[in-house]
């Protein structure tokens, strides 16, 4: 008996009033006999601990390629600017431009995207912004 599969289900069989009990799954032990093991990379031979960075392509994985329109709300006056940015482009360089076209906006600009707070560092694409997308601007208030 395996002790590590006692929850293992059965299914019960009638056959001529006499009940067996049949294994839906037997418990699999030690490794397939046609496996051929895979060397390390030699980078990786001596290496307790590593990291992997993903790198790919931004505009060819990204759901719209080319400008994207977007939209700022501004929360305290209620006026939209309507921007043309590009998948590539990061939510700093939107609000740059935004400032630009707004030079009586006080105060720094946060802004959120589907009800979360978006850092400047991220890019349309990560975002994953769709054309006709509002950001909408918010104002932190310091203290408890």
């Amino acid at each position: 008996m395996c002790f590590n599969c006692h929850l293992r289900p059965f299914v019960t069989i009638v056959l001529q009033n006499r009940y067996e009990q049949c294994i839906l799954w037997e418990c699999v032990r030690g490794d397939p006999q046609d496996v051929q093991p895979i060397p390390f990379h030699p980078t990786f031979k001596n290496t307790i601990h590593s990291v992997l960075t993903v790198r790919e392509s931004i505009g060819l994985n990204s759901p719209i390629a080319g400008p994207v329109d977007v939209n700022i709300f501004n929360g305290s006056d209620g006026t939209s600017v309507p921007l043309k940015m590009e998948n590539t482009d990061t939510v700093g360089k939107l609000m740059e431009i935004f400032l630009r076209m707004k030079p009586d906006f006080k105060g720094t600009v946060d802004l959120a995207y589907n009800g979360k707070p978006v850092k400047a560092h991220q890019t349309m694409a990560e975002l994953q912004v769709k054309p006709g997308t509002t950001f909408i601007t918010y104002q932190r208030c310091i203290g408890g």
